[in-house]
């Protein structure tokens, strides 16, 4: 005979209730999708542009529409902009996108997928980077005669008078 009872003890039956109860909600959380099965918006900004991908299935008739969305203050609500980009989805996977910001003047912007929501850019994150200027070619190329002429008199004078 078994040194313990065949029967199950109350709490392993509450623990193994418990350990489905969590296995169920780890497999009903979406993976890839947003919470109602939209694609997913990634997007970021450099200079006058915004631009980033967007993940998710195959869209019904192949193409997704992506609104541009901005807000003119920090404490005012998104506004729809007029532009929208249509990006081809017809498998699942990312697709890329863009929108020329340079005409808005806004504090932050957001791209939404139909039934979903992107992540939200800061105008200040869209400032040019610390870029040094180019001098220009007619500036450089009457320095660089100069500076040839000045090493050619330099030799010229190191050397001595030719006999």
């Amino acid at each position: 005979m078994p040194p313990y009872p065949a029967t199950k003890s109350r709490s392993s039956q509450l623990s193994r209730l418990l350990a489905l109860a969590l296995l169920g909600a780890a497999l009903t959380v979406p993976s890839a999708q947003g919470a109602n099965g939209a694609a997913q918006v990634h997007a970021s900004c450099a200079g006058d542009v915004l631009s980033g991908t967007v993940r998710g299935r195959s869209v019904p008739g192949g193409e997704l529409e992506l609104t541009l969305l901005s807000k003119r203050s920090p404490k005012s609500a998104f506004a729809r902009t007029g532009k929208s980009a249509w990006v081809d989805a017809y498998r699942g996977g990312s697709y890329p996108f863009s929108f020329n910001i340079g005409q808005f003047s806004a504090s932050a912007y957001r791209v939404d997928p139909p039934g979903g929501r992107g992540n939200v850019v800061t105008a200040a994150s869209c400032a040019p980077g610390h870029q040094v200027p180019e001098a220009p070619l007619s500036l450089l190329l009457p320095l660089s005669v100069l500076g040839l002429g000045a090493c050619v008199i330099g030799r010229r004078r190191r050397l001595g008078p030719e006999t």
